[in-house]
């Protein structure tokens, strides 16, 4: 019996699917886990500060690089979140990674971000799985628990629905 040649749908179903679980273990890799503490200076004002000074506050942390326009686009909206949210027990912390501070310092006035953003080390991008891909957030629960971990920018209705749950 002959048997059927597969067709290009099928292949490319195929090769969906495998792009598709690549991704979930991708964002899902972290989750659960604590996340690690770190001490880390403010690009503004030099003031330190540590993850866990929010133990009891759902935080999210946002790892960028000043030449990323992803990271960029999706600030603003992260700052957004940061107001609307603040009141009711969270935190946004951007850290950026591979940035001179001055650049950085110039990414928050350009932006007008209120947020604290940090000056990234190579041990923070290190503990929190050698950070490739920018942006990646990470939503970290009241606990400490890292509970999700996004590759790439996202919109604002996206992350709300994410951490409002948590609050």
């Amino acid at each position: 019996m002959a048997r059927k040649s597969t067709n290009g749908l099928g292949a490319v179903l195929r090769g969906l699917m495998a792009v598709m679980v690549v991704m979930v273990l991708a964002t899902s890799g972290w989750a659960g886990g604590q996340a690690p503490d770190f001490k880390l200076p403010d690009v503004l004002n030099g003031k330190e500060y540590s993850l866990s000074q929010f133990k009891g506050k759902v935080v999210m942390i946002n790892f960028f690089t000043f030449f990323c326009g992803p990271c960029r686009e999706e600030m603003p909206e992260l700052n957004q979140i940061y107001h609307e949210l603040k009141g009711q027990g969270y935190v946004t912390l951007g850290i950026g990674l591979s940035s001179d501070p001055t650049q950085l310092r110039f990414l928050v006035k350009q932006l007008g971000l209120n947020y604290p953003v940090l000056v990234g080390t190579d041990k923070v991008s290190q503990d929190y799985g050698n950070v490739q891909v920018v942006p990646t957030t990470f939503i970290i629960d009241k606990q400490g628990k890292i509970v999700h971990k996004v590759l790439g920018a996202r919109q604002k209705e996206v992350f709300v629905k994410t951490i409002k749950p948590l609050l």
